[in-house]
């Protein structure tokens, strides 16, 4: 079966919607999994030569372990050591003394003085000259911080030192200045002699100091620790990324270490990413938007009827439209990987241009913007699958697609999609330099430079590729886009042209039947060209007997004169059925197709059936009226429903003597009447509401096409004679602008 004939058989879309899904899975999924297949790499081992380039065939996101593991211990490194200072050493050391003094001169002399010091001061009566010494020799050994021994000194700055009580820290650039406990005590028992203690003081009263002056700085190792665990933890893992295309190791260069760990993350990837999981859940998603698909589609149909073939359109554009995006992202990253200078080494820079607005435009040209909308919401998701769910290239996607709805809303010639091409090259521009603005990455001038001229080129692209792919489309699903409604206008037509030649009656109705069409479809919103359009082509049957039909019949003669009614009846209905048939031959689309026959519906060939009636050679009871009407099927849309207005109104008002506008009014409320009780539009959607409107259309045209003219002043057309043209003659010649 033909791509063709599964499009136009004669199946009904119901029934063949399983083909088409059928199809849709079996072309997409392919298409959203090519960026996973592959076979992988080659994997060249550190220190050799790489035989050719070697790019990525996917994007990959490979943790940087080793440089992972350098930034953490950077990050431990810049923690000082934190040191405690305690503060109140000194002072708990003087009230120590003080305690002593005062009970030692209460005769209470404490036990937790060393026996010599103790002896000492009982025999000098806890002297206050030596208290004062003993005081200043204790503050003296505390001058300098203390600490329990050289090796717990920081050798380099800088350091944390934290003072205890309180925890106020502060940071330190140099080494601190501490004393080790020996230290300490020697500065203060030299601060004694200088206080004026004997040799022998000095002696009694060393065990003492040594008590006192302890050590009051101390390394906390567990908070030092816990602080730079903390700052470790705060370096995120190193992600380095290679989008597909780019180049990992260049063909002659030396593979190393680093590069065979890329190369093989990335075999690792790419076996993966094809997992059994990952093909589910892209028929998932693609079923979930195939499923969505088909409910748009039956509401559209239930509520406009105008595209039969919409559900088999949009997975042939969709699948199309993939296939592209899939296409040009493949090309645009063997160019960027192929290149060497930047920015044209950049394949992300090369997004813009792939054309994503295509399919949203020959939906929006076919169908209509409404239904480019909804396209715009089914095409997304699966682009996502195609960009790796990159946010910025599906925000342009978004953005590009709304400029091809706006950009395409009036077509009305081929030009037009140059002018759509441009104005969207435009926005894709400024979508880009948005885009940029709105991140938080700066990027180089030159970069957004050459990715608005790429967004721009991207637009002429959408109109090239929809000009090539939009005729092909109109052919295969016979679809009408107001181009080629208005090419099938042109007089030039062959059909039209002998309509004209040889029905010259029925092509001047044909004419005025579309005028008709025209203003009543514009009154109601319906497509106003297309109704012009069909009148053209509604009565191309007559070409067959084109004597048969009264407005090709010369005066006086009439050819039914010498046929029975009945038959009368079957050459005239017969001009449907072999109207038909020439319009397909001729190659014109299903849409007028389907007019010719509903226009007529199943109304009565009234004529035919009263002259029956009358005549004496058929008994009344021999007469059907089945027989004198025509097959149909009534009118399925408004716009059919107005052609059957139109064309019987052209009628009535032909065969009226006298176009006073009371008249023509009468001969429009009864032909809408005649139509509406013989029950034509009940498989339309035609209102009350519209059919008033309709009627005021159709008596402000035909007012308009048979008004009043005035006599030309001093011309009797009845009483002259013809005569031949003469060089000298010298008369009034009567004025268009006469009236």
């Amino acid at each position: 079966m033909t791509f063709r004939r599964l499009v136009r058989g004669r199946e009904s879309l119901r029934g063949r919607r399983w083909v088409w899904c059928v199809v849709y899975l079996a072309a997409l999924l392919p298409i959203t999994l090519a960026p996973r297949l592959g076979g992988g790499v080659p994997v060249p081992p550190a220190g050799t030569t790489a035989p050719a380039d070697i790019r990525a065939p996917l994007p990959l996101e490979q943790l940087d372990a080793e440089a992972t593991d350098r930034r953490r211990r950077e990050a431990r490194d810049s923690v000082a050591p934190i040191y405690d200072l305690d503060g109140e050493a000194a002072g708990r050391a003087l009230q120590f003394l003080a305690d002593q003094f005062d009970s030692g001169r209460r005769s209470e002399p404490s036990s937790g003085l060393p026996e010599a010091a103790r002896d000492f001061l009982v025999a000098n009566r806890f002297s206050g000259d030596i208290e004062v010494r003993l005081r200043e020799a204790v503050g003296a050994g505390f001058r300098r911080p203390v600490a329990g021994g050289r090796s717990l000194l920081p050798v380099t700055g800088p350091v944390v030192l934290r003072e205890l009580p309180g925890g106020r820290t502060s940071r330190l650039t140099a080494p601190i200045d501490a004393a080790t406990p020996d230290e300490a005590r020697r500065t203060a028992a030299a601060e004694l002699a200088r206080g004026g203690a004997s040799p022998a003081e000095i002696a009694a009263l060393e065990p003492l100091l040594a008590d006192l002056v302890t050590a009051n700085l101390s390394y906390d190792a567990a908070l030092t620790e816990a602080r730079r665990a903390e700052a470790a933890e705060r370096v995120a893992p190193l992600v380095s990324r290679y989008p597909a295309g780019r180049t990992i190791v260049r063909q002659g260069e030396t593979v190393d270490e680093g590069a065979e760990r890329t190369l093989a993350a990335l075999n690792r990837s790419m076996a993966e990413r094809l997992s059994v999981p990952t093909i589910l859940g892209h028929l998932l998603l693609l079923g979930l938007v195939l499923f969505f698909i088909d409910r748009y589609v039956f509401a559209d149909q239930r509520s406009h009827r105008r595209e039969r073939e919409l559900f088999s359109l949009l997975v042939v554009v969709t699948i199309v439209g993939l296939a592209l995006e899939g296409g040009f992202l493949w090309l645009f990253e063997r160019v960027a990987s192929s290149l060497s200078q930047a920015p044209f080494n950049d394949p992300s820079l090369y997004l813009p241009m792939v054309p994503v607005a295509t399919g949203t435009m020959l939906i929006t040209l076919l169908v209509s913007p409404r239904a480019g909308m909804a396209f715009i919401l089914f095409f997304l998701p699966l682009l996502g699958l195609l960009t790796e769910w990159d946010l910025r290239s599906l925000l342009f996607g978004l953005l590009s697609s709304l400029a091809a709805i706006h950009g395409i809303t009036a077509y009305r010639r081929r030009s037009t999609l140059i002018r759509a091409g441009l104005l969207l090259g435009a926005i894709n521009a400024i979508g880009v330099l948005a885009l940029r603005g709105a991140a938080t990455s700066t990027v180089p001038a030159s970069h957004v430079g050459f990715e608005m001229a790429c967004g721009f080129a991207g637009g002429i692209l959408v109109s090239i590729l929809v000009s090539f792919l939009l005729p092909m489309l109109e052919s295969t699903f016979n679809i009408l886009t107001d181009v080629r409604l208005l090419e099938l206008s042109n007089l030039a037509n062959p059909l039209l042209r002998r309509l004209a030649m040889e029905s010259p009656g029925s092509y001047h109705h044909s004419v005025i039947v579309g005028t008709l069409a025209e203003a009543a479809a514009e009154s109601i919103g319906a497509n106003a060209l297309f109704c012009r359009v069909a009148a053209y082509y509604h009565d191309v049957g007559k070409l067959v007997k084109p004597t048969y039909y009264v407005e090709n019949q010369k005066q006086g003669e009439n050819r039914h004169d010498r046929l029975k009614p009945h038959l009368s009846a079957l050459v005239i209905a017969s001009h449907v059925r072999e109207g038909m048939e020439l319009a397909r031959s001729h190659g014109v689309p299903e849409s007028i197709l389907d007019i010719i026959p509903q226009h007529h519906g199943t109304r009565r060939i009234n004529y035919f059936y009263q002259k029956a009636r009358r005549s004496g050679s058929l008994q009344e009871g021999e007469i059907r009226e089945a027989d004198f009407r025509y097959p149909g099927p009534r009118p399925q849309s408004r716009e059919a429903a107005l052609l059957m207005l139109a064309d019987s109104i052209e009628a009535a008002a032909r065969s009226l003597d006298d176009h006073h506008p009371g008249r023509l009014k009468g001969v429009v409320n009864t032909i809408v009447s005649d139509v509406v009780l013989d029950d034509q539009f009940s498989e339309c959607d035609l209102s009350f509401s519209d059919l008033e409107r309709v009627r005021a259309a159709f008596f402000k045209a035909l007012c308009s096409i048979h008004h009043h003219r005035i006599d030309y002043p001093g011309f009797d057309f009845e009483a002259v004679e013809a005569r031949p043209f003469r060089a000298s003659a010298t008369h009034d010649v009567p004025s268009a602008d006469a009236g």
